[in-house]
């Protein structure tokens, strides 16, 4: 090419491209809370459409009319606030040493079309609901959103009208800077700027302070006149709306968990945190930024000094100083009045022991559904229960049904068979718990990370998320029983022992919350550590006992007894022995070893596991990515599969040394088959259906296909030997 040939034009705008990536990436980091708090909004409802998170997200977003109503709300007034935050940064370039992105403080319909364009997606998802088979209830969804939407849209709107009457007149007028509103509301604003609440003399004296202040500190903020700019205005107004929203929506709700009077949903409660952190860290980074200081060093700073303070622990109320009745696990299984009649099949009597396994809100409703099914069909079932040893979600399932257990002196033992009554367990367990933990999360566990020092009394510092779901649970079926109190009536044979599997942190020992005591001894070395056995004549609640089993990751905390000296954290029973049959084998050893081997009954083992066994993954190929998750990966399938083989191997030996003494063991496991199973704390009507469905199968077969209903036989056949359809024909296995 020729030296004195002309440069390509695109060549001459290299320099202004480079600089307008530059300014657009400068803007990108500055905008960084902002554009998270965007890709919430619109990440959160389309975690519901990925195959990988719908057993997990899908049913966040299981919303009535009401619930509808309030999360639109709050997902707008977070879109809004993205809004504001993102026009008040680019305004002010010159505070950060860039050219500012907007050149007029004017609004236009494209910025109020990007808000409405962020909530789109959660309204969709709102609206189309995770669940199949309704006519048109999606039509009352869609009313509600929009009128949700309608007045959080009002809401912002008279929030500007009040930053018009107290900002500083402008260069603009205000009816002149907004979008084509409605013509009331014009007028409105026009009157309110032209007739403003503060007067001159005011604004002229807030002035005077205002110049007093750093350029350094002040620009981006003041004009010069020393008055704070309208966009503040709105911005200082918007957050008050949203403080005042976020208390409202949380005023009341700590007296009425487990209830239906407060439809605000778990997503509504997180759009609301997220509003409030938006606010909170996008005026921080405003004003940091500036200074080169990142965002993260004052978060690191609020986290340390949180974490050394130990009201930012959690915490579960015990009774110090009980009187606990000793109850040894071979006078629970020779109970006379539980052995039941003695009969030429059962020379020495029989009982029932039950092993249910954790999964979340799934594990509750087919423990419960199992328990209350096996009821129906032989009402003696229930009253034959010598020990329920229950982990995780099942503890949850076993919870409801052990609570119908009476040892009163006219009433004793479980209740008959009522359609109501089981229905009602099988309800309770289904119902979610999901909203009363995200409040519990929003309103008071965000602020125990970050304002720990503030003093509480005990009673405050016990509310949490774990807090919350008792409070639930307590509440929707009435449960104010201690442990010691359903220690009433074991050794009767009025109620079982009941066995709730948690797991320490610090040592990653089994640790049992029950109604039954496991004796020290040498040939009880390996047996699982026992609450007694931590905290001597100390009472706990029964709900406190299932929280502390079921402590899902994440979703409640791990907790530690209040006192005054360093304790041991509980976290959920799966860690250890996710199906609860290592405990059980371990409480029926020591019962089977201190019974006379002339008085030894016979034994039906029930398991309950609440997903399918056979759903191991095929083999794929891998990039390098898989290593950097492999471990976890690894970890997670080895504390399923691995403690299943475990507690296999465990019961085939358990079975054949017993067996050898004389005593008789039947096996039943009724497993969940079905798919979609949820792995949250809250069903939709699909799954509740599928609980249903599944257990008929169990029962009935499928479709003629009679192999399912093995299980239902052993149970069937342990208790009427002599029924017709026994005879002469084999059982699962031999006695």
């Amino acid at each position: 090419m020729d030296a004195q040939s002309p440069k390509p034009a695109w060549l001459e705008r290299v320099p202004e491209l480079i600089a307008k990536a530059g300014a657009v990436l400068s803007y990108l980091y500055l905008l960084r809370v902002p554009v998270l708090m965007s890709v919430s909004l619109i990440g959160l409802p389309a975690l519901t459409l990925l195959p990988s998170t719908t057993p997990i997200a899908g049913n966040l977003f299981l919303l009535g009319p009401a619930n509808v109503f309030y999360a639109m709300i709050a997902a707008f007034m977070l879109a809004w606030s993205i809004m504001v935050v993102t026009r008040v940064v680019l305004l002010n370039g010159k505070r950060f040493n860039v050219v500012n992105g907007l050149t007029e403080d004017k609004l236009s319909w494209w910025w109020m079309a990007g808000v409405f364009v962020l909530v789109v997606p959660m309204l969709v998802i709102a609206v189309k609901g995770p669940v199949s088979g309704e006519a048109f209830a999606w039509l009352w969804r869609l009313g509600a959103g929009l009128a949700g939407l309608l007045v959080a849209y009002l809401t912002g709107c008279g929030t500007l009208l009040l930053a018009v009457l107290f900002a500083p007149k402008y260069k603009h007028a205000a009816d002149e800077r907004f979008p084509d509103l409605l013509p009331w509301f014009r007028h409105l604003l026009g009157k309110a700027y032209n007739q403003p609440v503060l007067p001159p003399k005011v604004l002229h004296k807030l002035g005077a302070l205002g110049l007093k202040i750093p350029e350094e500190l002040s620009i981006g903020y003041l004009d010069e006149h020393g008055c704070l700019f309208p966009g503040h205005w709105f911005s200082l107004l918007m957050l008050i709306a949203s403080f005042v929203l976020f208390w409202l929506v949380g005023f009341g709700k700590q007296n009425h968990l487990g209830e239906e009077s407060f439809p605000v949903p778990a997503i509504g409660y997180v759009f609301l945190l997220l509003l409030v952190i938006n606010w909170i860290l996008s005026m921080a980074a405003f004003f940091l930024d500036r200074f080169r200081v990142p965002l993260l060093l004052p978060l690191a700073i609020l986290f340390t000094i949180g974490n050394s303070a130990l009201r930012s622990d959690h915490y579960y109320s015990v009774t110090r100083g009980a009187t606990i009745k000793t109850i040894t696990p071979a006078a629970v299984l020779t109970a006379p009045s539980r052995l039941g009649p003695l009969t030429r099949e059962h020379p020495k009597g029989r009982v029932v022991v039950v092993a249910t396994a954790g999964g979340g809100i799934q594990a509750a409703a087919w423990t419960a559904r199992v328990l209350t099914g096996l009821h129906e069909l032989i009402p003696e079932f229930p009253n034959s229960i010598a020990a329920l040893s229950a982990v995780s979600g099942g503890a949850v399932g076993t919870m409801f049904f052990a609570n119908q257990y009476q040892s009163r002196y006219d009433i004793q033992g479980f209740p008959p068979w009522s359609a109501q009554r089981a229905q009602q367990i099988v309800d309770d367990a289904e119902h979610s718990s999901l909203d009363d933990v995200a409040w519990a999360l929003v309103y008071s566990d965000f602020f125990r990370i970050f304002l720990p020092y503030i003093k509480r009394s005990t009673e405050d510092s016990l509310i949490d998320r774990g807090w919350a779901l008792e409070q639930t649970w307590r509440n929707r079926a009435n449960i104010q029983a201690n442990l010691s109190n359903w220690r009433e009536g074991v050794l009767e044979g009025f109620r079982p022992a009941v066995l709730f599997n948690s797991t320490i942190a610090e040592t990653g020992e089994a640790l049992l919350l029950s109604t039954s005591d496991l004796s020290p001894g040498p040939e009880n070395q390996q047996r699982a550590r026992t609450f007694s056995d931590l905290y001597p004549n100390t009472d706990l609640p029964v709900v406190t006992a299932v929280r502390l089993a079921a402590t899902f990751p994440y979703v409640t905390p791990s907790a530690r007894a209040v006192s005054g000296k360093p304790e041991y954290h509980m976290v959920d029973g799966g860690y250890y022995d996710n199906y609860g049959v290592f405990t059980l084998l371990n409480w029926l050893d020591q019962a089977l070893g201190q019974i006379d081997e002339h008085k030894r009954p016979d034994i039906l083992f029930i398991q309950i596991r609440s997903f399918p066994g056979d759903n191991a993954p095929a083999a794929v190929y891998r990039g390098w990515f898989f290593q950097t998750y492999a471990p976890l990966d690894a970890l997670f399938n080895v504390r399923t599969n691995a403690q299943k083989v475990r507690d296999q191997y465990e019961l085939a030996r358990f079975r054949e040394r017993w067996s050898m003494m004389g005593v008789k063991i039947r096996n039943a496991t009724f497993e969940f088959e079905g798919e979609g199973a949820p792995l949250s704390w809250a069903m939709n009507p699909d799954q509740t259906k599928a609980i249903e469905d599944q257990w008929n199968e169990r029962i009935n077969g499928k479709k003629g296909d009679k192999e399912k209903i093995g299980d239902w036989r052993e149970v069937r056949c342990f208790f009427n030997p002599g029924d017709p359809a026994c005879q002469n024909k084999p059982l699962k296995e031999p006695w």
